[in-house]
């Protein structure tokens, strides 16, 4: 088969075209010009897009991640060459699928390629399904070229050495025998445990059968002894009941007669009371004794008063008996206070002026002496004049003239003073207030103790009438019950009597009420006037140690009846015992041919694998020699075989070394460049050889060093098949071989 041509709408492709070219086809682009997007999208346009794929973390879906990026729908073409026929092949969107419209038709005659649909394409065209052609001709890009095995591989390959059955895989038998053997026994999910278990459970159910039948019988004896010993407790709380009821109606009796006690005593006191007549009511009595008392305090209060009245009229008399000064006759403190001023006012005028004469007369003496100095001294010395010393002569006259006038009148105005300081009887002129004050405070309190001994006189009046009327209040009431009472102290008697006949009244009609209800409850508890003479031996234990020991009894038996129950109701939920033992009889059987059916499988599977083992032996060498020589080719003899084994692990020797090295122990294009010679070895056993699939490679050569990169490219385009090889780098593209395409980043179209 050839690919002419390539056009898709796919991931960042947009109406984008690939011409191809039969045999090696080097197809050079940077990165992000869609080498990959082109592998992923050959492999969708034969095999389809997986559409129950689904996002998940680090992994995008096949169907999202190729969406176009444009936001066109997703479609594409391909024209090729198949068995002779030119046939176009188209992929398109329906509905809301992803290349889910399909079309085969022969190139330029629009019809229908038979046999030929959406699902069978990729098988149909390429000879294998998408599995065994993603291991084989397509070299997608991946960290390694590494493949593993499937199913459909093992088929394919095991056809080449077998007797022709290609329906069957060693892994897909292995498989099946194993989930036959994990239906049989897994954990708890098999049919060994699952039987196990319920057989389990069947005995654990019979068991606790026996346990609740020994249960039931344990717990009826103990209802058995419950129920005995409830009624022994039972007869003996009626005997405490029926030596209650006897001592309740001995109370009774005892009530009734107390009763009869009382109303006689009330019929005593009510005769007492018919002789007064009909007494006030007890309050009134109260507060007639309250009056009394207020009577008594009454007196006490006239008889201080009458004292407080006697000592105010002696003081009054006294204030009014007091000496003062003359000078205030016949007038009231405020002219006394005014006379005492002006009077003080004036001595002290005249004291000062004598004060002032004082200081005058020593200035006098001295303007006389000094002139008669001055004369004794003119007399003595030479200048003798006489006129000189006749009127220093005149001058001290005149001067002692004013001394003895200015000492009369000192004298004269000191008597003046004295004779005022002494109508008031004092020594200073400040005193003269002091006297006045005192005048003026003794006048106030003669008033004042006139005006006290006047009220008191007042009240000793009102409090005789008080008295004297409550007085004559009190002896009326007390005479409306009490006939004769004419002293407070007959009222006192009178009272003191009428509220103890009260009280006494009123203590036995309450006794007889407390009787009556006593009675009456003792009646409404069930007491009776007569009672019989059965007898009664008393039990051991009281009345309370009775009743609380018949409460639990009652309590215990209630519980064990609910455990009855519950343990017949547990026996019959667990079923029926004969079905049970049946059941477990079929199950143990049951179990037996589960276990012989594992011991089979598990014998199946050793011969499986015995013959598994024999056709590796069959198979593998002839893979191993087909990928040895395109190994050597690959490494210019570098490695001279190649060796593999079911999981298609591979070891390589070289030619320096007797035993294989694994491809772990390898350089990373070494082992890139052994599975590729893998996969083309498959290729060749497993892929149809007339009219063979295109060989697919994204980027297979990028580990190569430029040597084997060489043998690589030399050996590709011998290849008897279209080859298409993606390629980042140019040196491929450098070597000249086969037809040579550029692709740009921005370009889509070659």
């Amino acid at each position: 088969m050839i690919i002419k041509k390539m056009t898709a709408t796919f991931g960042r492709l947009t109406q984008s075209c690939l011409e191809l070219e039969d045999g090696l086809n080097v197809i050079h682009a940077p990165n992000e010009a869609g080498k990959s997007t082109w592998c992923a999208f050959l492999r969708a346009m034969f095999y389809g897009i997986p559409t129950r794929e689904r996002d998940r973390k680090g992994f995008l879906a096949e169907k999202n991640r190729y969406l176009p990026w444009s936001g066109a729908p997703m479609e594409g073409q391909i024209d090729l060459v198949w068995q002779g026929q030119n046939i176009t092949l188209r992929r398109f969107q329906r509905g809301s699928t992803p290349f889910g419209g399909f079309s085969a038709v022969y190139t330029g005659t629009g019809d229908p390629v038979p046999g030929l649909t959406a699902q069978n394409c990729g098988e149909h065209l390429l000879g294998v399904g998408r599995e065994v052609w993603e291991r084989s001709a397509f070299v997608g890009q991946a960290p390694t070229l590494a493949i593993d095995g499937t199913p459909e591989l093992e088929r394919r390959i095991a056809a080449m050495f077998s007797s022709g059955q290609e329906d069957i895989s060693y892994s897909q038998v292995d498989a099946r025998l194993r989930e036959w053997q994990r239906r049989r026994q897994h954990n708890k999910s098999g049919l060994i445990p699952r039987i196990e278990a319920q057989l389990a459970e069947i005995t654990s159910t019979l068991g606790r059968m026996e346990a609740a039948d020994l249960r039931l019988a344990q717990t009826q004896e103990r209802c058995t002894q419950l129920e005995a010993r409830q009624k022994e407790l039972e007869a003996d709380l009626h005997i405490h009941r029926r030596l209650a009821q006897r001592q309740l109606n001995a109370r009774y009796a005892e009530a009734l007669q107390e009763l009869e006690q009382a109303r006689a005593k009330l019929d005593a006191l009510q005769a007492q009371q018919a002789r007064f007549g009909t007494l006030p009511h007890r309050d009134l009595l109260r507060d007639a004794q309250g009056q009394l008392q207020r009577l008594s305090v009454l007196e006490e209060e006239l008889l201080h008063t009458q004292q407080q009245s006697r000592h105010a009229e002696q003081a009054a008399r006294e204030a009014a008996d007091f000496p003062y000064n003359p000078r205030f006759a016949g007038m009231d403190p405020q002219q006394a206070a005014a006379q005492a001023h002006r009077d003080r006012a004036a001595a002290e005028a005249l004291l000062s002026k004598a004060q002032r004469s004082r200081k005058l007369r020593p200035l006098f003496s001295l303007t006389g002496l000094i002139p008669a100095a001055a004369c004794a001294l003119g007399l003595l010395t030479e200048h003798k004049l006489l006129f000189t010393g006749i009127g220093f002569a005149a001058l001290l006259v005149t001067s002692l003239s004013a001394v003895l006038l200015c000492s009369h009148a000192i004298k004269r105005t000191q008597s003046q003073a004295e004779q005022l300081l002494d109508s008031y009887a004092v020594q200073r002129p400040d005193q003269i207030s002091a006297a006045a004050e005192d005048f003026c405070r003794r006048q106030e309190q003669s008033v004042r103790a006139q005006e006290d001994a006047r009220r008191l006189q007042a009240d000793l009046l009102r409090q005789q009438e008080r008295l004297d009327g409550d007085r004559a209040d009190l002896l009326s009431f007390v005479g409306s019950f009490a006939a004769g009472v004419t002293s407070l102290t007959g009222c006192a008697a009178a009272l003191t009597g009428a509220l103890e006949l009260e009280d006494r009244l009123r203590e036995c009609r309450e006794r007889l009420d407390l009787s009556a209800r006593r009675c009456e409850d003792l009646k409404a508890q069930g007491a009776q006037e007569a009672d019989t003479l059965e007898l009664f031996h008393a039990p051991s234990a009281s009345p309370e140690q009775t009743r609380q020991e018949l409460e639990q009894v009652t309590a215990e038996l209630a519980a064990a009846r609910a455990q009855l129950a519950m343990t017949r109701g547990e026996l019959l939920t667990l079923g029926d015992r004969s079905g049970l033992e049946s059941a477990r009889e079929e199950l143990s059987r049951q179990l037996e041919r589960r276990r012989k059916e594992y011991e089979a499988l598990d014998i199946a599977l050793d011969a499986l694998r015995q013959a598994n083992t024999q056709l590796q032996a069959r198979f593998a060498p002839e893979l191993s020699h087909r990928a040895g020589q395109i190994l050597s080719r690959l490494t210019a003899g570098r490695y001279e075989s190649l060796s593999l084994d079911r999981e298609f692990e591979a070891c390589a020797r070289s030619d320096d070394s007797l035993l294989p090295h694994s491809v772990l122990a390898l350089s990373r294009g070494t082992a890139d460049q052994i599975y590729l010679a893998v996969r083309l070895g498959v290729c060749q056993l497993v892929l149809p050889q007339e009219d063979p699939s295109p060989l697919i490679l994204d980027d297979a050569l990028l580990t190569f060093d430029d040597a084997r990169m060489v043998l690589a490219v030399e050996l590709l385009s011998a290849l008897q098949r279209q080859v298409l090889l993606f390629s980042c780098q140019q040196r491929e593209s450098k070597l000249g071989r086969g037809n040579i395409l550029h692709l740009q980043t921005q370009q889509n179209v070659i």
